[in-house]
Parts: C-alpha cells; sequence; structure tokens
C-alpha cells in the first residue's frame, strides 16, 4: 500500500511538472469589436518532454467548418532568451515590439485551412526562414481549430527550449492581408492598433517557465528515499 501512495505521489509531481498556465487578455479591446473572432479571451500554455502547446481561446467562433469567421490570422512571438533577438517578424506585418523587446521564432497560422483544421508555419528570426509548415513536414508545428479555439502545437527542440528554460513569448490576431496589424495583443490590455492602416505595439511579454518535465517526480523520489530512510 506504501509503494501505491509513492507512486501515485511521484505521477501527481510529474503532472504538476507540465501543468497549464492560463493568460487572460481583455476583452472588447479592439478597434472593432465586431471582429469577435480576432478577439482573444486567453491564451494556454503547456509543455511536455518534447513540446509546448499555446491554446489561443477568442470570443467569437473561428472556424469556418462551424460557421465561424474563415479569414482569421493568429501569430505568435516568441524570445527564448538567445542573443539577438529581432524586431521584424516572419510574415513582414507592421507589428512593433516595444521596450527593446526582439523575438527569436514567429508562429503564423490560419483556420481557414481547407475548411477544417489548422494551417500554420514556424520560422526563425531574425530573417523569417521557414522551418516548418503543416504544409511541408508538419514535425515541427501541428494543430487544430476548434470553433472558439486554435491549438498550436511546436517542438521544443526546434526553439532551442530542451531543458530548465523560460521563455517570453506575445500572442496576435489580425487579417488577411499581408499588410495587417496585430489587431489584437495578449501583451495589451486596451487597443494595440486603432485602424487596419496603422502598425500595432505590443506591450511587456508574457513568460513561461519550462521544469524539465519529471525533474519535481525526481525531487518527489527523492523526498520518499529520504523519509523511507528516516523510518527505517
Amino acid at each position: 500500500m506504501k509503494k501505491i501512495f509513492a507512486l501515485l505521489a511521484v505521477a501527481g509531481l510529474a503532472s504538476a511538472a507540465s501543468a497549464s498556465v492560463t493568460y487572460t487578455d481583455s476583452q472588447n479591446d479592439l478597434f472593432n469589436n465586431g471582429f469577435s473572432h480576432l478577439d482573444i479571451t486567453s491564451v494556454d500554455v503547456s509543455h511536455t518532454a518534447t513540446t509546448i502547446t499555446f491554446e489561443i481561446n477568442v470570443r467569437g467562433a473561428m472556424d469556418p467548418g462551424a460557421g465561424g469567421s474563415s479569414w482569421g490570422k493568429y501569430m505568435i512571438g516568441i524570445d527564448t532568451g538567445a542573443a539577438g533577438g529581432a524586431s521584424d517578424n516572419g510574415w513582414t506585418r507592421p507589428i512593433n515590439w516595444t521596450g527593446g523587446q526582439g523575438i527569436d521564432f514567429w508562429v503564423g497560422t490560419w483556420a481557414d485551412n481547407g475548411g477544417y483544421g489548422m494551417g500554420g508555419e514556424l520560422r526563425s528570426q531574425p530573417g523569417g526562414a521557414l522551418l516548418d509548415a503543416t504544409y511541408t513536414t508538419g514535425l515541427l508545428i501541428g494543430g487544430s481549430t476548434s470553433n472558439f479555439k486554435q491549438t498550436i502545437t511546436l517542438s521544443r527542440a526546434a526553439l532551442g527550449l530542451t531543458g530548465n528554460d523560460t521563455f517570453r513569448f506575445d500572442v496576435m490576431s489580425s487579417g488577411g492581408g499581408g499588410s495587417d496589424p496585430g489587431v489584437d495583443h495578449l501583451s495589451v490590455a486596451g487597443l494595440a492598433t486603432t485602424d487596419w492602416s496603422v502598425a500595432s505595439d505590443s506591450g511587456t511579454f508574457a513568460s513561461y517557465t519550462i521544469p524539465t518535465p519529471g525533474a519535481l517526480a525526481l525531487v518527489g523520489i527523492g523526498g520518499l528515499v529520504a523519509a523511507r530512510r528516516r523510518r527505517a
């Protein structure tokens, strides 16, 4: 029985090592609040031993297969802390990273991927080189669209986040035009832009810390072993 409780404790610690974190955003903070499928309500971030997942939740339906608006684009700028973070982005959108912030990777996705699912690209910065896309190998980026949510899963190895790491990020929504700004930024509580023709400005990036999956479980094992020795 003691052994069973010990295993359950370790399993609980391992689960905690990859628990999801929710980042909330203000609602109705667009220059046109009729674009409800671009209004980010929250973003959930989680990880496993090999992946990082972003779940982007919006106020209005984005899934064209469920009657939602099909032209929304969803984007993530990721700063891993590597030297030389870029001030631009992989889709050359008019987006300003304020306060000297920069990004090392860019994720751009769309909901209208043949009517269902998600299409997306992972690009390195600076330069915007394509690392992978759902229309190529789909090994480094994948995901799905389910009405009010888009789920994006990225390879940790591709981002260089293979151990205990903290990365910073911003999530944005936009339109289908190549010159459209970030209509809604997770990092901004109010308006990120006042019009399609005006560049958007980020706020301070959010951050997410990755303990090595299983690291807390190892700590738990050590504690259980120590406790067993004390009882012996």
